[in-house]
């Protein structure tokens, strides 16, 4: 029942959005994403799983829902061992609604030569007097799946 009324509340967040023409983003879901990007880019997993809530579910291509903040920090941690992705997130279109909050944007990730564009949505939930990540799913542009890179698809944000 939770999930059919997260969907609903999703959908009277985002229908309205699109009647603006997906051009409005809110400065403080805009700052987290920046600070987002550049704990990413620090490989810092423990302040990248800071932005979570502690039952947050992280949502990977091709992979399992990781579920809990304990367990995303360790996702991070495995990602950043990998190798030293850069991480661009560019939002497009953010709305606050009473104690939910989303963000819908695309991303940029590069390791080395190769880079992967892709797009994403973050659910928010406010946990105290901060927001924090509740939903995080993300994927690639890309067509095919045997062009993508599996060091930049394994666990990167988009």
């Amino acid at each position: 029942m939770r999930t059919v009324a997260l969907i609903a509340a999703v959908a009277l967040m985002v229908v309205p959005g699109f009647a603006r023409a997906q051009a409005r983003t809110d400065p403080v879901l805009d700052k987290l994403a920046t600070e987002f990007a550049a704990a990413y880019n620090a490989h810092d997993a423990a302040k990248v799983a800071s932005f979570y809530a502690d039952d947050a579910v992280l949502m990977v291509p091709n992979e399992p829902m990781t579920k809990g903040r304990t367990n995303i920090e360790t996702h991070y941690k495995e990602d950043f061992a990998r190798g030293a992705v850069r991480l661009r997130i560019r939002p497009l279109e953010s709305v606050v609604a009473g104690d939910r909050a989303f963000e819908v944007g695309t991303a940029t990730a590069t390791l080395g030569p190769l880079t992967d564009d892709g797009k994403y949505i973050v659910i928010y939930k406010r946990v105290g007097r901060e927001w924090k990540i509740a939903y995080d799913i993300f994927n690639s542009d890309q067509t095919e799946p045997s062009t993508r890179n599996p060091d930049i698809q394994a666990g990167i944000r988009f």
